[in-house]
């Protein structure tokens, strides 16, 4: 009894000595920092696979690490050279999960051409139009799936309408954050030998050449490809330069519109790894789906 006493006796300091350094209360587990940025510069160089499934692997990793990039993406229909692009969009993004990004979308397929302006973060999407305004006293209109479903009575034939708007925002994100782009190198066989080149800032770059059938990324759930492959275009042929840096600079896919025009999608890459913030509006200066409908 003696021996216990005298164990209690020294382990009662102890644990006030704990406690105190606690504040008497347990610590909560600390949040992970969110990823920063990383300039290609400071990126270790790397000599890029021939096979294309490493190649994609890699360069997926880098992009990641990278974390920030612009992208300017045009679809230029394939009849006759120096023709107007059917569409031009300029991207300044986050591969974060999800990504973020702000978008500039021209649109050049009809007699008068029409911007949008787009916001993506948090998996909401916010826009404005540069001919037309769609709320008569606020700049931004906000769209998410939730909304649209929540509405669908209300709104009628229009949901569908703001649909096609949020799926086309999706597809260029995922064009602009080099999945899609990324799928077709992986289910491709490359054709001839890697050339070198030098990218624009100086450096060695490498150009691969391939093509890829379009069942394959149906299957892998790109829907524009399962729309080509439905309409019988059996492969696609594609282009694919990456830096030393395992980044991508240029990536250019030969296919078919949904209307069966030739077309040549580009998708460029420049300052990774850059200063780029990206926020939402001020709520203030944000309307809903209905207060569109009703203005």
């Amino acid at each position: 009894m003696r021996l216990l006493r005298s164990q209690i006796a020294l382990l009662v300091p102890a644990l006030l000595l704990a406690t105190a350094c606690q504040g008497g209360e347990p610590e909560e587990p600390k949040e992970e920092p969110s990823p920063s940025p990383v300039a290609a510069a400071d990126l270790e160089k790397v000599e890029p696979p021939e096979d294309p499934e490493e190649l994609a692997d890699l360069v997926q990793e880098r992009m990641e690490k990278a974390l920030s990039v612009k992208v300017a993406m045009s679809v230029v229909p394939e009849e006759e050279e120096g023709e107007a692009s059917i569409e031009d969009v300029e991207v300044s993004m986050l591969l974060t999960d999800p990504p973020a990004a702000k978008m500039t979308v021209v649109d050049n397929s009809e007699e008068r051409p029409s911007t949008a302006h787009i916001i993506v973060t948090d998996k909401t999407m916010y826009t404005t139009l540069e001919e037309e305004a769609l709320l008569p006293d606020k700049d931004w209109m906000r769209l998410t799936q939730e909304e649209i479903d929540s509405a669908e009575e209300e709104i009628g034939p229009f949901a569908e309408v703001f649909r096609v708007m949020l799926t086309e925002t999706n597809k260029s994100l995922e064009q602009a954050s080099g999945r899609a782009g990324l799928d077709v190198v992986r289910y491709g066989e490359l054709e001839g030998d890697p050339e070198q080149a030098e990218s624009e800032d100086g450096g060695p770059l490498t150009v691969y050449t391939g093509t890829t059938p379009t069942r394959d990324l149906a299957d892998a759930g790109h829907a524009d490809f399962k729309a080509a492959a439905d309409a019988g275009l059996k492969e696609v042929s594609w282009e694919f330069s990456v830096t030393d840096r395992g980044l991508p600079e240029e990536f250019s896919v030969e296919m078919a519109t949904p209307d069966g025009q030739e077309a040549r999608s580009t998708v460029h890459y420049s300052e990774w790894g850059s200063d780029i913030e990206i926020s939402a509006p001020a709520e203030d200066n944000v309307g809903t789906i209905m207060e569109s409908l009703n203005a």
